[in-house]
């Protein structure tokens, strides 16, 4: 992941150095010809902390629960760190750019 900054600093970095993993869905096999990308970026609406590198899912539905699960180990990892997170929120981002999906990275949000 990258960071682009334009006033606010980012939380720190070991913070977001999470293995992102897709779950596959019990309903359903995924078909790895039918796999697509989706992109996990950070941001709280002025900075954004990029995912090159993006991970294979078998459906929104799958990227989504992927992106839950990277959200609460964000929020484990160090509690000390979380007002670091207060509004910001992981984006799923499709391969054409479009954001189709919003977590709310605050320990206090509901997911």
């Amino acid at each position: 992941m990258s960071s682009i900054s334009n006033s606010k600093p980012a939380p720190t970095e070991e913070l977001i150095d999470v293995e992102l993993q897709v779950s596959s869905s019990p309903l359903s096999t995924p078909d790895p010809s039918a796999l697509l990308r989706y992109y996990f970026n950070l941001t709280d609406g002025e900075t954004a902390i990029r995912d090159e590198e993006g991970v294979e899912a078998s459906s929104l539905q799958a990227a989504v629960i992927s992106a839950m699960e990277a959200v609460e180990e964000l929020r484990a990892q160090d509690l000390s760190h979380s007002d670091e997170w207060q509004g910001w929120r992981l984006e799923i981002v499709d391969a054409a750019g479009r954001a189709v999906q919003s977590i709310p990275l605050d320990s206090s949000a509901s997911h």
